[in-house]
């Protein structure tokens, strides 16, 4: 039983760095809404990483590629990108301990009423919002 909790408390500490990133941009300039364009969301992402001392082409491009079409998704794997690229001790350690942080990006979702109110208003699911922000998690790990 040990064993799990330290796996849990990698991913959760992982992708709480990515949603700590999401409620910072949440509060900042766009108010409490994911961006709804991919120009908002790029530029936005930049600057996350940038505040971070991560390379905004970095980030920007890990924006282009991720595996979604709506920009608010592109968005969350972007931040989750950010918060494990930013982090490459934690995320050695989830990589060794956890498997794929989803579940925890559900849970820390569901504890920040502001994050989970952003993305109810971005018409995005608690499951496609924590599926984005986990492969984002995995994807700045690699």
């Amino acid at each position: 039983m040990p064993e799990e909790d330290d796996q849990t408390v990698v991913e959760y500490a992982t992708v709480t760095a990515a949603l700590a990133l999401l409620a910072s941009s949440l509060s900042g300039a766009l108010g409490s809404a994911l961006p709804a364009s991919d120009v908002e969301a790029a530029a936005l992402v930049g600057s996350i990483a940038r505040s971070h001392h991560l390379s905004g082409a970095r980030a920007r491009a890990a924006y282009r590629h991720a595996p979604y079409r709506k920009p608010a998704l592109r968005y969350l794997y972007a931040v989750g990108f950010v918060g494990s690229a930013s982090d490459p001790a934690a995320c050695r350690a989830a990589r060794v301990l956890g498997p794929d942080p989803k579940a925890a990006a559900a849970d820390a979702l569901r504890r920040s009423p502001q994050s989970l109110a952003a993305v109810r208003g971005a018409h995005v699911t608690l499951a496609q919002a924590a599926a984005a922000i986990g492969r984002g998690t995995v994807a700045g790990c690699a």
